[in-house]
């Protein structure tokens, strides 16, 4: 939404109830100056519309008592002949130089015969039709038997040619002969367009006293055209006459009689406008071109009489009346505005003043804000209101600050006690990377050039992020994360496998006592127990060595591993027994073994799989994270284990340790951060991403982390390498965690620039002093790394 200033709005409120007050008034003028002209144009229209009603109706009625007054003449009885020969032909020519617009007369019996006399005039259209000669002036048409023939007379009725045609016309089938036979007087035809001459006519017909014999006369409506041109009151107006179709068949504007021209106007708007309007005068649009119109019934069948008028020229006054009017009222706004301007300075200027201490407020500067002077008694109680809620926002702030404070370190302070071998991880992290972030806000090399985080809110919302960097391990069971051999889960399973071994070489010592009491040679079976319990003796050092995970497990030593794991045992006792409800689940009824059961001495069990369930894979992938997701939950297969290659993870074992960060991720973005505060996710998020998408979760690559996440990434590694409170390791030097650190560099897991920075800054040495034990304290040659 655009906004203004309140001077702004106050002028063009001024300004707005002005203009509407004169557009209310010019609008008034308006609408009764077009009423004026509407009533004034009714009236004539009413005028033309009864001239031309009375033309049309005492046209109607002549060309009906020509009919009726030849309705006697025996000369139209005499059978049809061709040619001039009929009786009638010298009538129909004196009929048709009197009666102007009298196209045809023609005749037809009963029996099919047909006699027409055509007038051709000037019609180009009306020669191409019959395809007559130059100087013809009379066309007859005689139908007799199936045969039509064309007699072409000149204007003294001398023949000039004749032509016979194979079109056969059987009069018998047109709508005039049908009606005329079946009416007891004249009838009158709807209009149509005539076959010879292409223009729009109606025919009038009349039966005969001689039965089936009819006669009628085509008069063509364009003849119209002259009289409706006398009617018209002013160049733009047109008068017109349109059938059902909404064709016009005569108009004031056409020029030629003798045509009905190609451009035949759709009267469709003026119809719809008096069907929407219901009134006797309307005003519509076409083409961009305004008009009244009036419309009415003629007395010809669906033929109505149209009169429109452009309304530009009648309006051309009253239109130049409302641009004077409209200037005037321009020049009194225009005076207006100094008056409204002087006027709205007087309560403009405390408006500021209070705008400048909401900015305060805006931005947080709760102790700048100041009681403004104004004799505004509303500003004053606002002004007095914004102090009042500075000093208790500020108060509120405050608490929340320390209520947020204690929270993040209460969970950071749970994800360290929840091990003894992280403790302390989540304080100092933040130690190191408020360091580093401080140094790269104020350096001007390299990527830090552009790069600030200064502001107090940013460096609060840094430093929460890296508080809660490792919160989603608060989800992480213990035994992962201190697993510390192969074995370990919540005890270590080397004490069964050991006891496993404690029962061969009981079965071992038990074999040599049954053989010296069957009388076998005591030397050579001591020697047999001797040797089988020596071989037991190596290979569960073997196993126990290889539970530490100190080694890399190269494949021959997993091929041991298994091979060991072929030798069998017996067990006596039903394993299921005395286990809980959901382990139990875990054990395969169906191929329970019968007891006594032999036994591999290690094995990969389906009891030791905990299948991954309910997992949302939709959720994972909108995250966008990528970290391969093992099939099960947990595998504590021995043989499985005790052949991971290195370390004591196995892959569902790393899986969990990385979905700290997934878990830290998905708890923070549903935290409902201020807007100061939304990059937290992000900060605590990332640290494990490499600049070569390598890391986890999201493999994201240097161009997707901010130097922020790269400053949070390092200073994970470097408080790791040097924490000397976990147990199963011991603490590096200073100097062989900076060498670790370089090697990371080389391989893109850290960024360089900002490597050297803390190198620069000589900041491993500042936390060197305060976090490190004095043994671990040495000299580091920085130079070699820069």
């Amino acid at each position: 939404m655009i906004k203004h200033s309140i001077r702004t709005n106050i002028l063009t409120i001024f300004l707005i109830l002005i203009g509407l007050i004169s557009f209310s008034l010019l609008t008034t003028q308006y609408y009764f100056n077009q009423q004026l002209i509407a009533n004034s144009t009714n009236k004539t229209f009413q005028i033309i519309t009864k001239n031309i009603s009375a033309h049309i109706q005492k046209s109607n009625q002549r060309i009906k008592n020509l009919l009726l007054s030849n309705k006697d003449d025996r000369n139209l009885y005499q059978d049809i002949k061709l040619g001039k020969n009929h009786q009638a032909f010298k009538e129909f020519i004196k009929i048709i130089q009197i009666y102007k617009g009298i196209d045809s007369i023609y005749l037809a019996n009963k029996n099919g015969a047909f006699y027409q006399v055509v007038e051709m005039g000037e019609s180009e259209i009306l020669y191409n039709f019959y395809k007559a000669p130059k100087k013809t002036k009379w066309t007859v048409v005689t139908c007799l038997k199936g045969k039509t023939t064309y007699l072409f007379l000149n204007k003294n009725s001398i023949q000039l040619s004749s032509r016979d045609i194979d079109k056969e016309y059987n009069p018998l089938q047109r709508e005039w002969y049908k009606q005329a036979i079946h009416s007891k007087k004249e009838i009158m035809t709807e209009s149509y367009i005539f076959a010879d001459n292409d223009m729009y006519g109606i025919t009038y017909a009349l039966e005969l006293e001689k039965r089936g014999t009819v006669l009628a006369i085509d008069f063509t409506l364009n003849t119209l055209n002259t009289f409706l041109k006398l009617q018209k009151y002013e160049e733009n107006s047109e008068i017109f006459l349109f059938n059902n179709n909404e064709e016009k068949v005569a108009s004031s504007n056409w020029i030629k009689n003798n045509l009905r021209p190609d451009d035949i106007s759709i009267v469709h708007p003026l119809k719809e406008a008096f069907l929407k309007h219901n009134t006797k005068v309307v005003k519509y649009t076409i083409q961009q071109d305004s008009y009244f119109a009036s419309y009415a019934p003629t007395e010809y069948k669906n033929i109505f009489l149209g009169i429109k008028l452009n309304t530009k020229n009648l309006l051309n006054p009253y239109e130049r009346y409302m641009k004077y009017s409209l200037y005037i009222a321009l020049i009194l706004l225009l005076a207006s505005l100094p008056i409204i301007f002087f006027a709205t300075t007087l309560i403009i200027k405390p408006i500021r003043a209070l705008i400048k201490e909401n900015e305060k407020i805006k931005v947080r500067e709760f102790t700048k804000v100041r009681r403004i002077e104004t004799n505004i008694i509303e500003f004053i109680e606002l002004s007095d209101s914004f102090v009042l809620m500075s000093n208790s926002i500020q108060e509120y702030q405050k608490a929340q600050e320390q209520l947020l404070n204690a929270i993040v370190k209460l969970i950071a302070e749970a994800v360290d006690a929840k091990s003894a071998y992280t403790g302390g991880h989540c304080e100092r992290v933040p130690q190191i990377a408020q360091l580093l972030i401080k140094e790269a806000s104020n350096s001007t090399h390299s990527i830090f050039k552009d790069f600030s985080l200064k502001s107090k809110d940013e460096l609060r919302e840094f430093e929460i992020g890296a508080w809660l960097h490792d919160c989603g391990k608060v989800t992480t069971p213990e035994y992962v994360v201190d697993k510390s051999t192969k074995l370990e889960t919540i005890n270590d399973r080397i004490h069964e496998i050991r006891t496993r071994f404690e029962v061969l070489w009981r079965d071992a010592q038990i074999e040599y006592l049954q053989a010296r009491l069957r009388g076998e040679d005591e030397k050579s079976v001591l020697l047999t127990m001797k040797t089988t319990q020596n071989i037991l003796l190596e290979e569960f050092s073997f196993i126990a060595n290889a539970n530490i995970g100190g080694e890399y497990m190269s494949p021959e030593k997993q091929a041991r591993i298994k091979e060991i794991a072929n030798r069998e045992w017996q067990r006596n006792f039903d394993d299921s027994l005395g286990l809980g409800e959901v382990e139990i689940l875990r054990y395969d009824r169906d191929n329970e073994q019968t007891l006594p059961a032999t036994e591999k001495l290690l094995s990969d069990k389906k009891q030791h799989i905990i299948k991954r369930e309910n997992f949302d894979y939709a959720s994972y992938k909108s995250h966008g994270f990528k970290e391969e997701i093992p099939k099960n939950l947990y595998n504590y297969g021995e043989i499985y284990n005790l052949c991971i290659a290195k370390g004591t993870l196995n892959t569902e074992e790393r899986y969990k340790i990385n979905e700290h960060v997934i878990l830290t991720i998905k708890m923070l973005e549903k935290i409902p951060f201020p807007s100061h505060m939304t990059k937290i996710p992000e900060y605590a998020g990332t640290h494990h991403e490499t600049l070569i998408g390598t890391g986890y979760p999201r493999k994201l690559t240097k161009k997707d982390l901010s130097i922020p996440a790269r400053i949070m990434a390092l200073a994970d590694v470097f408080e790791a390498l040097t924490a000397s409170d976990r147990p199963y390791k011991k603490a590096k030097t200073l100097s062989e965690s900076i060498k670790i650190l370089s090697f990371m560099v080389k391989d893109e897991h850290l960024d360089a620039d900002i490597f050297k920075l803390f190198l620069k800054s000589d900041l491993h040495n500042v936390y060197a002093k305060k976090y490190l034990e004095p043994e671990q304290i040495d000299k580091v040659d920085i130079e070699q790394y820069l």
